[in-house]
């Protein structure tokens, strides 16, 4: 009867970090591939759509640690448009020995218990969690019987641009996704009762959040982070944090920020270091991650009116193709220089060589979102990273490979390299995340969050994805290794390639193009092309994987 949809964020439950596994693997034994299967059978999203028989898209996030705000705030999305009429949204993330070692490696663990915002910080405590949100439209919550008394109003998001791990130092990205969002809520500054802040207890973050909360919000910005109570659960963060301060504003009361002591001349106000009694009314949720991205979300009681922005037609700007075995050395130096990267990973190759095929149609600062999609992520700096577990002790592991082997590393690449500051999202899955990631482009544009959005579709060869494949019974892809980038408008005036229809299930005389996707006639029409024409996006069946 609805159209449900579920959109789940997470940070390390879409990669395959099994230890063991990987030690058979790079001794050439492939007797046991059992792992394999909860991998390319579990990622999070698809596998509940399977599981409950949704009707509706599924999106996994994996923007690093704003994950879960960003799966809140796509089914906010989604709502709005009219994409769904209940959207299941979550975050979820577990402790592992790669999580653990790679930020222990990175340098911003705490052996003692974490003090976000406190003169005396010394890093994160690492958690482990999930949190799960069901928003609904008012419409279909009054037919179910359903009392709504808070609603997901606004949110906003922007990339810095700037670090594959550190804040931007003015934090002027993180303020416009704040204002965004408030806008968006239709809420004053005046209005928030709290701000539940990410919070980290590292020295960067805390100082450049905090810095945000008092430009917008005044001196006297009433703020907390929960991660002492919690931890650091990377991905279920942002999640997590939207149910806490819900439930704050249900009880009338802003929790306190727990640990704070003493007072820091760099972090220019003091957290609540007590519970203080508050109206109810709003309240604002930040999340900061790798790569530079911001998320914020604003709740606030339910109003009776509910702004919609029914779903835009969406044109083809521009389409490369970047067949298997490119770029070539020559190439992919001269972007190397053009772009002042240092030996970036094969995945961050291949997507950055197809985005800059398109970069000048990009637009001005600001106008462009960006959605990378992929199957197996940056593989090949995921088995480096295991690879060192395995070889070196704990303190001797470097912290480059980690940070590059999160999947919105290459995202993070390209926002940087081309200055994208508007909403970057990094979708990752094995059914047909490119179809749910053109999918997102059409709900971006009709929420008016950007004028265009830049789709890059990527995968790249691997010992893992040479293993996975060997499992998978149909629905095989053309392409080992290869990238694509369809940059999408909502604007008819940058029509050049037709307008783009999503279709129904493909014709069996259509093939994957790659792993993550890409129906194999959507090249050849594009290829044939024209403003007038209408490009049809089939939905791929999704594969099937068996232990033979």
């Amino acid at each position: 009867k609805y159209r449900v949809g579920v959109a789940v964020g997470t940070t390390v439950a879409c990669q395959l970090d099994n230890i063991p596994c990987h030690a058979r693997l790079r001794a050439g034994d492939l007797s046991d591939l059992s792992p394999f299967i909860p991998y390319v059978t579990g990622m999070p999203a698809e596998f509940l759509r399977r599981r409950l028989r949704l009707n509706g898209p599924a999106a996994t996030v994996s923007n690093a640690c704003a994950s879960g705000s960003d799966a809140a705030m796509i089914g906010l999305d989604w709502l709005r448009t009219g994409r769904c009429d209940l959207v299941i949204a979550a975050g979820c993330d577990s402790v592992s020995k790669v999580a653990f070692n790679g930020f222990n490696a990175l340098r911003v663990c705490s052996s003692a218990p974490c003090r976000p915002f406190d003169a005396e910080r010394a890093g994160l405590n690492l958690g482990e969690g999930a949190g799960v949100i069901i928003l609904e439209s008012p419409d279909t919550a009054a037919e179910r019987g359903i009392r709504i008394e808070y609603e997901l109003a606004g949110a906003g998001k922007t990339a810095d641009a700037f670090h594959i791990t550190q804040p931007e130092n003015s934090g002027i990205q993180l303020e416009h996704a704040v204002r965004i969002a408030l806008a968006g809520a239709g809420l004053k500054t005046e209005e928030i009762d709290f701000i539940n802040a990410h919070g980290t207890g590292t020295l960067l973050n805390d100082r450049v959040e905090c810095g945000v909360l008092t430009r917008v919000f005044g001196p006297d910005v009433r703020f907390q982070s929960t991660k002492a109570l919690t931890g650091h659960t990377l991905g279920a963060t942002g999640a997590i944090e939207l149910i806490f301060s819900e439930m704050m504003l249900r009880e009338k009361r802003a929790a306190a920020n727990r640990r704070y002591e003493h007072p820091s001349e760099e972090i220019p106000a003091a957290p609540l270091t007590a519970a203080k009694e508050i109206s109810g009314n709003a309240a604002l949720s930040t999340s900061l991650a790798f790569g530079g991205s911001n998320t914020a979300l604003a709740i606030r009681k339910i109003r009776p009116t509910v702004p919609e922005n029914p779903l835009k037609e969406m044109y083809t700007a521009a389409f490369c193709c970047l067949p298997d075995g490119e770029p070539d050395r020559d190439r992919l130096v001269s972007l190397c220089r053009k772009y002042g990267l240092r030996r970036p990973d094969r995945l961050t190759q291949l997507a950055l060589t197809a985005a800059d095929t398109v970069a000048d149609q990009l637009g001005p600062d600001g106008e462009t979102a960006l959605i990378t999609v992929t199957a197996y992520g940056p593989a090949n700096t995921t088995c480096r990273v295991l690879c060192d577990i395995l070889d070196f002790p704990e303190e001797q592991i470097l912290p480059t490979g980690f940070s590059h082997s999160v999947i919105n590393a290459a995202g993070s690449y390209i926002g940087a390299a081309l200055k994208i500051h508007g909403p970057v999202f990094a979708l990752v899955g094995f059914e047909d995340p490119f179809y749910e990631a053109v999918d997102l482009a059409r709900t971006l544009l009709s929420r008016n969050r950007c004028r265009r959005v830049l789709v890059i579709a990527c995968d790249e060869r691997s010992m893992i994805s040479e293993a996975a494949e060997t499992l998978r019974q149909n629905s095989f892809p053309c392409q080992k290794e290869g990238a694509y980038a369809w940059l999408l408008t909502a604007d008819a005036g940058e029509n050049r390639l037709g307008r783009v229809v999503a279709d129904g299930p493909a014709p069996a005389s259509v093939r994957r193009m790659l792993p993550c996707g890409i129906p194999s006639d959507l090249p050849q029409q594009m290829a044939q092309s024209h403003p007038d024409q209408t490009v049809r996006l089939f939905r791929l069946p999704a594969p099937d994987w068996k232990i033979l």
